[in-house]
């Protein structure tokens, strides 16, 4: 086996695994299009485990696990059965700050205006790479990260 041909299998494995990332983000781009979450003409970037505050009582709640998918337009987190999925358009997003899920500095409180009634609420939701994120939605939100 001679060198060039090691390149190529290297190459031809990245080729793949590209294939196969884009493929599942097609899978899910169909399966959030069809929960009328986004739209068709929107991309979907990434998606990942991440964890969310299930609302309780006024600010009060308790930390679950979701997925969150970041598309060009929106954040989507898919929550559990009985609770409303969180879609954040990046336009309504008013703020955004670092806080932690226990002692765990990973979470994001994200203050936006809510879609459907108007009102300005806050959500968090924790994941991994959260400055990437961060930054991220505040460019879309055309907000500065203090």
């Amino acid at each position: 086996m001679g060198l060039f041909s090691l390149f190529g299998n290297k190459e031809e494995a990245e080729r793949k695994r590209e294939a196969k990332r884009i493929a599942r983000l097609e899978k899910q781009k169909q399966n959030l299009i069809k929960l009328q979450l986004m739209e068709d003409t929107d991309q979907l970037i990434d998606f990942f485990q991440a964890n969310y505050v299930e609302r309780l009582v006024g600010k009060f709640g308790k930390w679950e696990q979701g997925w969150a998918y970041f598309t060009e337009e929106r954040l989507i987190v898919i929550t559990g059965i009985l609770e409303e999925n969180i879609v954040i358009p990046y336009q309504n997003i008013r703020a955004l700050e670092k806080s932690s899920q226990g002692a765990a500095q990973m979470a994001i409180t994200i203050t936006y205006e809510d879609r459907n009634s108007g009102e300005t609420v806050s959500d968090r939701v924790s994941m991994m790479k959260r400055d990437y994120w961060m930054a991220f939605m505040a460019e879309k939100a055309h907000i500065s990260l203090d």
